[in-house]
Formats: structure tokens, C-alpha cells, sequence
């Protein structure tokens, strides 16, 4: 950057720029300015090469802020307990049959059939769907974190959790709060997996 700063500074008047090609060209005079003009012309191709290179080449920038895949849940989602898991068993397997036809009908299309994160919609979105049947997905969290995240989706989500591309949308106007335990109760069924117990207070 100061060569070129150098190379326009001598081209601000023809003074300038004369005695700045008088010092470039070959002279007879004495023999530190002989030095000087072949250390310039050595060096100069260099410094313009590596101020080349260096703009070019991408770089490894750090993120600006760590992005967590898990938020902290937000308080008002604290307390929610699933209604249907303390039912007993007939109620609990009809909650589930209908939160699985829930499923079919809203998540499937990007989640899948099988709750794999191969949907229809799967490769139309730049992250795919999350793969329900991971162990180290829905089997990580509590019922009431997925209740919060299937109401609010991604504009639910707060800024620590960016650059996060989800495109899931929020479902709080098109589904009833029972309609969304149900479909967790589908979802994990569908998955093959149980949700996290909740850790009890002594």
C-alpha cells in the first residue's frame, strides 16, 4: 500500500515525476544511488507480487458470534408439561395415532414419512431437515422444547442462535397447543425414540 501511495504521490506534478524517473533510470553518479535503484527495481516486483497475493487469497476470518444449536428454552416454555403423557395407556396410544396423522399432514413434507429429514421439500432448503431419528437430535430435549419450537419456529429464535438458515415456520396460528402435544407424541413414535426426562428438584 506504500509503494502505491509513493508511485501516485510522484505523479501529482511533472517536477515530481521527473525526479522520480531520474532516480529510477541508470546514471553514472555516485554509487549508493547505484544501489538504491537496483535494490528498487529487485524489490519492487516483489512488493507488488506479495500486496497482490495477499489481497486475493480468502481469508479465515473468525466468526463474529458462536452460534447454539440448543437455546435455552425460553421461560414461559419452563413449566409446560405434556397433558397426554400422564394418561393412561388407551388415551395415550390415541394421542399418539392422531399426533402421527398431525405429523403426516404438517411435518412430513420437510421432516418425512419416517421423521429421517428426507421429506419431499428436503432438498429445496440449503440445511436440510434435521433427522428426527438421530439420538442426538429430538432424543436430546424435553417434550416442552419441542412444543416451544414447533409454536414459535425459526422467527422464534433468539439471536444466539444465527447464522441458523432454519426454515422452520411457526405453527401457533394453524395449530391448537393440544394439537401440537399430540404431534410431539407422533413425532417421537414415528422417530423411535423417547424425549429427555426432565431432571427432578430434591
Amino acid at each position: 500500500m506504500g509503494v502505491l501511495a509513493g508511485l501516485v504521490y510522484a505523479t501529482t506534478s511533472n517536477q515530481k515525476f521527473a525526479d522520480f524517473l531520474s532516480f529510477l533510470l541508470p546514471s553514472r553518479g555516485p554509487i549508493i544511488k547505484s544501489l538504491l535503484q537496483k535494490l528498487l527495481f529487485v524489490s519492487f516486483p516483489v512488493l507488488v507480487g506479495w500486496f497482490v497475493y495477499s489481497w486475493s487469497i480468502p481469508g479465515a476470518a473468525s466468526p463474529v458470534e458462536l452460534r447454539i444449536q440448543h437455546p435455552t428454552l425460553p421461560q414461559e416454555f419452563e413449566k409446560l408439561e405434556n397433558p397426554f403423557r400422564e394418561k393412561d395407556a388407551d388415551t395415550q396410544r390415541k394421542s399418539i395415532e392422531e399426533g402421527k396423522i398431525l405429523f403426516q399432514t404438517y411435518c412430513r413434507p420437510c421432516h418425512g414419512s419416517k421423521a429421517d429429514g428426507n421429506g419431499p421439500f428436503a432438498n429445496s432448503f440449503r440445511l436440510r431437515p434435521i433427522n428426527f431419528q438421530d439420538p442426538g437430535t429430538i432424543a436430546t430435549v424435553v417434550d416442552n422444547y419441542l412444543f416451544w419450537r414447533i409454536k414459535e419456529g425459526a422467527p422464534g429464535l433468539p439471536s444466539e442462535s444465527t447464522p441458523w438458515d432454519s426454515a422452520m415456520p411457526s405453527w401457533k396460528d394453524d395449530l391448537k397447543d393440544d394439537e401440537i402435544w399430540m404431534i410431539i407424541m407422533g413425532e417421537y413414535d414415528t422417530a423411535g425414540v423417547m424425549p429427555r426426562q426432565r431432571e427432578k428438584l430434591e
